[in-house]
């Protein structure tokens, strides 16, 4: 091996050492069959891709509510009829393995956010998903200081920007 190779084999090593999900990618990597370039790019792409949804899946079940907890803050008698408001588009929820999981920033207080259908409306011109548009709620923005939409929509000084990008949404760009 050259001082170039064995520099980048250094470097590789280093950075899978420091990140899991790149260990991983190299893996896949290592493991496709041989038959030239384009494979090997389309199998990383594949293992990066996988990760991200992974990663999406985790943060997104650590923020959210199950089912559950959903139906005791809203003083529901059953998970059945959560998961009506759900089934109705009330409510967006990801079920995920056995269980349901509902993004906490729909509901404020004990019951569902008085906004909910329209932000519900807004968010369904980008995505029927709730990863997706959990994802979109909880981002960190620099038009809002920094805040996430969910949390500029709860201060009246930052609510009119979250409703504009929100109304930005799915169109382009």
């Amino acid at each position: 091996m050259g001082a170039a190779a064995d520099a980048l084999a250094k470097r590789a090593r280093d950075r899978a050492t420091r990140e899991p999900a790149f260990a991983t990618v190299l893996e896949a990597i290592l493991d496709a069959p041989s038959e030239g370039s384009a494979e090997l790019t389309h199998v990383a792409a594949r293992e990066v891709n996988d990760v991200r949804r992974r990663q999406a899946l985790d943060e997104f079940r650590a923020a959210a509510l199950p089912t559950a907890e959903v139906q005791a803050r809203l003083g529901r008698a059953s998970a059945q009829s959560v998961h009506v408001l759900r089934s109705r588009g009330q409510l967006l929820g990801r079920t995920i393995g056995n269980a349901t999981f509902f993004p906490a920033w729909q509901l404020q207080g004990g019951a569902l956010r008085d906004d909910l259908p329209r932000l519900l409306d807004a968010l369904s011109r980008f995505s029927d998903d709730a990863v997706a548009a959990d994802r979109v709620m909880r981002l960190r923005r620099d038009e809002l200081d920094g805040r996430s939409l969910a949390e500029a929509l709860d201060q009246p000084k930052r609510a009119a920007t979250a409703w504009n990008l929100l109304g930005a949404l799915g169109l382009g760009g």
